[in-house]
């Protein structure tokens, strides 16, 4: 049996009305049969149901949650949950899930499909506040080094010796990597090798 939270999914219903889809005939056989046991006190195996649900923060900010309904809930089995919201790394979304599964162990006992989804939506916007925090730094930092561009640039002067510099490629890589910096200054290859570097001191 697959239920789908029609309050959720958008698809023209009324707002809390819920759609109870039987997949195939031996479903229908199934719940039928537990239905008639449970009436007249008779043993049988009851199912795994897992539910599917679309949560959706108030941002717009969409997750499916998967939740799975072992027999014994809620009394003596908790549910087990996985979140799957594709707009967020793959770090948050195991964070997510682990803080549902945590609320989850805490509800055993209880009625919990209702909690953990409310435990989604504000875990999940939760993420969004602290992404949007980090975008907003990450702008800032950005900001700063543009204005620092503008600042009087400090000359420097470095000297380097080394044992020796003695292969070409060597020779070459260091003048090349000392036009990327926009530098100037001298190399002597051999032994020992000095390099002087002089321009700007952030590239020094």
């Amino acid at each position: 049996v697959s239920i789908f939270c029609q309050d959720i999914i958008d698809d023209g219903q009324a707002d809390g009305e819920e759609e109870f889809a039987i997949i195939t005939p031996d479903a229908l056989e199934c719940a039928r049969t537990i239905i008639d046991a449970t009436q007249n006190e008779v043993a049988c195996e009851i199912p795994r149901i897992d539910v599917e649900v679309v949560v959706r923060s108030t941002s717009g900010c969409c997750s499916r949650l998967r939740i799975g309904l072992p027999p014994g809930y809620p009394s003596i089995c908790k549910v087990t949950v996985l979140a799957a919201p594709k707009i967020f790394p793959r770090n948050q979304r195991d964070e997510l899930s682990t803080k549902l599964q945590c609320r989850a162990e805490e509800l055993l006992g209880s009625e919990a499909m209702m909690e953990i989804i409310n435990e989604c939506r504000n875990v999940m916007e939760d993420l969004e506040k602290n992404n949007q925090l980090r975008d907003q730094i990450s702008e800032e930092v950005c900001a700063d080094d543009t204005l620092g561009t503008n600042a009087e640039i400090m000359l420097s002067r470095r000297w380097i010796w080394v044992h020796h510099i003695t292969k070409a490629e060597r020779l070459k890589q260091i003048v090349t990597e000392a036009q990327h910096l926009k530098l100037g200054g001298y190399l002597k290859g051999g032994y020992p090798g000095v390099i002087v570097a002089e321009g700007d001191s952030n590239s020094c």
